[in-house]
């Protein structure tokens, strides 16, 4: 039932209506006889204004009632919408085949579509849950040349991701005492603050060792930002200060990860990298810091970096060491150019003539002041390209989605001449029809819409998972519906009933009713018939079927040409184990280190199905390289190779079964021994370029910039792909490890699976002492470098089999219409003599012809859109002729299949039946 207010609306909106129509009859009636009265008076002999006057004098007591009228205009229109509305439900009812087939299509486009854009607005267009976003500014240095400094730059600063001018080099990274020097400068800046990381740490808590990814943060960073806590305080000036206790400030998934929400945690300690913290508070939910998505665990102070990673660069009196990156708020009343001159001469004056410059003068150093209301660029440098990409790949099935309805839409319009032709002839307006035409078309848009909703929130968290799981750092993106998406979708909505809806309709409105309402004939349109608008809608949809299937046929290739690319080694039934060791975390001593995992890989090899078991710093094909330069010693420097470097132990080469083409490979002896210089084994490609023709085995090898032999060759091994798949084969050299930690690789008779429990145990019995950062196996390991291609080429090959059933269907469409027109003229040819042959290739013909056009113009369109693709692809061009071929072969199989039914049912025609037929 509805609810009575409502009831009570309608019952005053029909009211209304009904007094309007009242209202405009009295004015009608009213206007006619002051129009006699005048005439009257008129031919009485007075003049026009004296009748006037008198006409109005005559009828003054009567109020007309056109400002009410114009007034109560939008009840009418109101009555008219629920009209339209109930009607065009009525008629989807009446077509549960067309309707189920039009909702689904446009769901499944547009949820694509909101789906793509829900990433791109979590990872680019949201701003970050702060106070006043838009103000908030991160300082920037660029200049002609990279300064002499050294330290760590951090890959979110914006414009790095994009940045490709030749002569100019930018970072957002800042030495500790420039840092001190801008915040020094007054009338710029109402608040400024400093920060450094993220940085992975070791985290003890209850005991229990894990790793926690940590920034730290100056004593107003969290008021700059204009943030609360969710528990306890923030981080404050105070603990800032040398001297002060060491304070933490947890993230709040962390704080519900590793405390289950516990509110009791303020106050407590967490020991981190061997030092004690005080937990002061936990963060606001929803802040995962600066750069959105990408967790982070905790807040340290700022002045603290130095003591608790000593290792890492962070110097607080080093001019060239580079760690700082500095949030600010302009001050109101400074314009941006004047806080950037202002800075850039502060700047400028300690960097070029300071007691230690970094910057000559020619390098023209400056400050730059770029928005980060959207937080870092982090996300956007690795996913903006691959989302755009999805994005006009889904716009395009969108485009093809809204093709095909505008055809279908089209021929059930023709099933509905006589009733338009009805409406027409009994006073509806063209305006009026197509208005009626648009409702039926908007209802459809919304079933579509609503459908597409979950298909979008369903895709985008199936999309946020795939690439958090894949991505070499933990992210959380957030896909929740918000004001953006929920206006995408309505726009989406809307432009998707114009794209379908709107020529339908306006074709539509365009009868001839002489011959409809004798009932001679089909309505014709009064238009031009030079081109049928169902050809031209599905000639279209192939057109861009061609554009979206080869984009799909070149991203599936690329898949396909990487899973087949000869790795140099065996990746079958191979467990990886990263572990980190640590006694006394930060103070750990190597040669403890050095004995449990030599114990562990004994544990390990003593597992049962375990073949053989190594350590390497880390694992091939896991994106991490250690890049070198190497030369044969007392070589000139011309003969510099650069090429990879692993250190590993004894029997990686055999666990990983790269064969040994010369001399022998690494053993226990060389990794306890302290000569110089080292064994070390290269690959072919090295061997090459180093010794030519020449036996390399005893050659001696320096590393660039040393003047005494590095290492000495024992062996020559087979190239092997190295970081990952994509790169070619470099000249890399083996060499022994000697430092803790790295991936464990254990040879298996068996499903390697299998086998993880039993390492867990073996681990286990270490006491902590051992952390564990990743179990998987090798081949998954190199599933993961491909998630981007197997990303592609799964959501495409998705649409390309959406587009071909999109072609299936207007192509069947367009002929099941042109079969039941041309109904009669079939019947006539069937009458004199026409063969089954001769009517199936009348009907088969016209769709190939259509289908074979479309093609045509498609790959024309495709060959220059593709060469968009070309970073993306992997041992194929963007114009490709074999994926060309491919697609066009498929499109004809696919109209051939279309056209077969409906020729079928030509070729069973009765010519009786036909010859009357209507």
């Amino acid at each position: 039932m509805r609810p009575e207010w409502l009831a009570n609306l309608w019952l005053r909106m029909k009211a209304l209506a009904r007094r309007e129509k009242l209202d405009r009859d009295l004015d009608d009636e009213l206007q006619f006889h002051l129009a006699m009265r005048e005439k009257k008076l008129l031919e009485a002999g007075a003049t026009p204004e004296e009748a006037r006057n008198a006409a109005r004098q005559r009828f003054g007591n009567t109020t007309l009632t056109k400002e009410r009228s114009r007034d109560m205009w939008s009840f009418v229109a109101l009555e008219t919408f629920w009209q339209d509305v109930r009607f065009g439900l009525r008629m989807l009812r009446k077509s549960p085949a067309f309707t189920a087939v039009a909702v689904l299509t446009l769901a499944l486009g547009m949820g694509a579509n909101t789906a793509i854009f829900s990433l791109i607005d979590a990872v680019m267009l949201r701003l970050l849950p702060v106070r006043d976003a838009q103000q908030l500014v991160i300082l920037r240095w660029t200049a002609r040349e990279e300064p002499k400094m050294t330290g760590v730059s951090w890959p979110g600063c914006p414009g790095q991701e994009s940045h490709s001018v030749v002569g100019k080099h930018m970072s957002c990274s800042f030495s500790y005492p420039a840092y001190e020097q801008i915040r020094s400068v007054q009338g710029v800046f109402s608040a400024i603050s400093g920060f450094a990381g993220p940085v992975r740490f070791r985290a003890t808590v209850g005991g229990k060792l894990s790793f926690a990814k940590s920034v730290f943060a100056s004593g107003d960073f969290f008021s700059t930002l204009g943030l609360r806590p969710e528990l306890g305080r923030l981080l404050e000036p105070s603990d800032d200060e040398p001297g002060a206790e060491p304070a933490v400030l947890l993230g709040y998934s962390y704080w519900i990860r590793q405390f289950d929400g516990d509110p009791s945690v303020i106050g407590k300690g967490i020991i981190l990298e061997g030092d004690p913290f005080t937990i002061a508070g936990v963060a606001t939910n929803g802040f995962t810091g600066l750069d959105p998505g990408v967790l982070v665990d905790m807040w340290l102070p700022l002045s603290s970096a130095p003591r608790v990673l000593p290792g890492w660069g962070f110097k607080s009196t080093d001019a060239a060491s580079r760690w700082v990156e500095m949030v600010a708020r302009i001050k109101p009343g400074t314009s941006l150019a004047q806080a950037e001159s202002m800075l850039s001469g502060t700047f400028a004056a300690t960097a070029l003539h300071g007691p230690e410059p970094v910057f000559k003068v020619d390098d023209a150093p400056r400050i730059e002041l770029p928005s980060i209301a959207r937080g870092l660029a982090t996300l956007r440098f690795n996913f903006s390209q691959p989302l755009f990409l999805l994005m006009a790949g889904v716009g395009l099935v969108l485009l093809l989605t809204c093709t095909n309805l505008a055809g279908l839409v089209l021929a059930r319009s023709a099933a509905r001449q006589k009733e338009t032709a009805l409406r027409h002839a009994l006073g509806a307006s063209r305006a009026r029809l197509i208005c009626q035409h648009l409702t039926e078309s908007f209802l459809i848009a919304i079933a579509g819409g609503l459908l597409g909703a979950f298909f979008a929130y369903w895709g985008a968290r199936s999309l946020a998972a795939f690439l958090a799981v894949n991505w070499v750092l933990p992210v959380q993106i957030d896909v929740r519906p918000d004001p953006w998406i929920l206006g995408f979708t309505a726009v989406v909505a809307v432009l998707a009933t114009l794209l379908f809806g709107l020529a339908p309709a306006l074709r539509g409105a365009r009868v001839d009713l002489t011959p409809i309402l004798k009932g001679s004939g089909s309505m014709r349109s009064s238009g031009p018939p030079q081109l049928r608008l169902g050809s031209g809608l599905v000639f279209a949809q192939v057109a861009l079927s061609v554009v979206v299937l080869a984009g799909t046929g070149l991203l599936v290739r690329t898949l396909a040409n990487l899973e087949s690319v000869k790795l140099g080694f065996d990746p079958r039934n191979v467990l990886l184990v990263d572990v980190d060791t640590a006694t006394n975390l930060s103070q750990a001593d190597p040669r403890i280190q050095t004995t449990i995992l030599r114990d562990l890989q004994t544990r390990f090899a003593a597992l049962p199905g375990v073949l053989s078991v190594s350590r390497s710093l880390f694992p091939l094909l896991s994106r991490s390289t250690m890049r070198t330069i190497i030369h044969l010693a007392g070589a000139p420097a011309e003969s510099n190779v650069e090429g990879n470097e692993l250190p590993v132990t004894p029997g990686f080469l055999e666990t990983m079964r790269i064969p040994l083409l010369a001399g022998r490979t690494l053993t226990t002896t060389d990794l306890r021994s302290d000569a110089a210089p080292e064994p070390a084994v290269i690959n072919q490609a090295l061997a090459h370029k180093l010794f030519r023709s020449r036996n390399p085995l005893g050659g001696l090898l320096s590393e660039f910039g040393s003047r005494s032999p590095d290492y000495q060759v024992v062996g020559v091994v087979g190239d092997a792909k190295y970081g990952d798949l994509r790169s070619p084969i470099e000249p890399t050299i083996y060499e022994p490890v000697r430092r803790g930690g790295g991936s464990f690789e254990l040879r298996t008779a068996g499903d390697p699976k299998g086998l993880i429990t039993s390492v867990r145990q073996a681990l286990d019995t270490f006491g902590g002492v051992v952390l564990v950062e990743n179990i998987r196996t090798q081949e998954d390991q190199i599933e993961k470098t491909l998630y981007r291609e197997r990303l592609f080429a799964d959501v495409s090959g998705l649409f390309g089999f959406l587009a071909l059933g999109l072609v299936c269907i207007g192509v069947y469409g367009l002929l099941s219409y042109q079969v039941a027109r041309r109904t009669q003229e079939i019947g006539i040819r069937v009458a004199l003599g026409a063969q089954a042959r001769d009517v199936l290739r009348l009907v088969v013909w016209k769709g190939i012809v259509l289908v074979l056009a479309g093609t045509a113009v498609g790959i024309g369109v495709s060959a220059g859109v593709t060469r968009y693709l070309r970073s993306l692809l992997y041992n194929v061009t963007p114009t490709d002729p074999m994926t060309f071929v491919g697609v066009a072969l498929a499109l004809t199989l696919v109209a051939l299949a279309a056209c077969y039914i409906p020729a079928r049912r030509a070729t069973r025609v009765d010519p009786m039946v036909a010859l009357r037929y209507e």
